[in-house]
């Protein structure tokens, strides 16, 4: 996260945060729960033309077309490997509602929210710009990504690419 930048809400009072908690980028990511409607395994993915890497295609989910949102991409690294184990957790992030791949899925957790700190100014492959908040439970290190601010430059980033 930049520095300057507005405190995110996650940071703010009191009680626990409710996070959905993925394998992304080589390490532990999460983002509020809320945003997280289901978690799908992939069909086939049906690409579209000039899309850019990050956006490896859409699918067909319960009648919706949802664009499928590689975060690895999305930052410079390497693309997730699509397989039939893969999975995406579908997130509604403000008018937008994406697929985001996953290395794997841990779920829901749990967090006093006194246990968050505010992220550093770097972090692997440029995710520090996204970073909310970081944190360490029982299983490890965990950064908590501003989801609806990766789904809005995903989204800007991708008009004319």
């Amino acid at each position: 996260m930049s520095e300057g930048r507005d405190a995110p809400d996650i940071l703010s009072g009191a009680g626990e945060a409710r996070l959905f908690c993925v394998r992304l980028l080589g390490g532990r990511y999460a983002f509020e729960a809320s945003l997280v409607t289901e978690v799908v395994r992939l069909g086939p993915l049906t690409r579209l033309p000039a899309a850019p890497p990050f956006l490896p295609g859409v699918f067909s989910h319960r009648g919706e077309i949802l664009p499928v949102l590689d975060v690895n991409q999305l930052l410079g690294l390497r693309p997730l490997p699509l397989g039939a184990a893969t999975r995406a957790a579908v997130v509604r992030a403000g008018a937008w509602k994406v697929a985001v791949l996953a290395e794997a899925v841990e779920g829901l957790v749990e967090l006093d929210r006194a246990t968050l700190q505010a992220p550093p100014a770097e972090a692997p492959g440029g995710a520090a710009e996204f970073l909310s908040a970081v944190a360490r439970d029982a299983r490890g290190e965990l950064a908590v990504l501003d989801l609806p601010r990766l789904v809005e430059a995903a989204r800007a980033r991708s008009v004319g690419a």
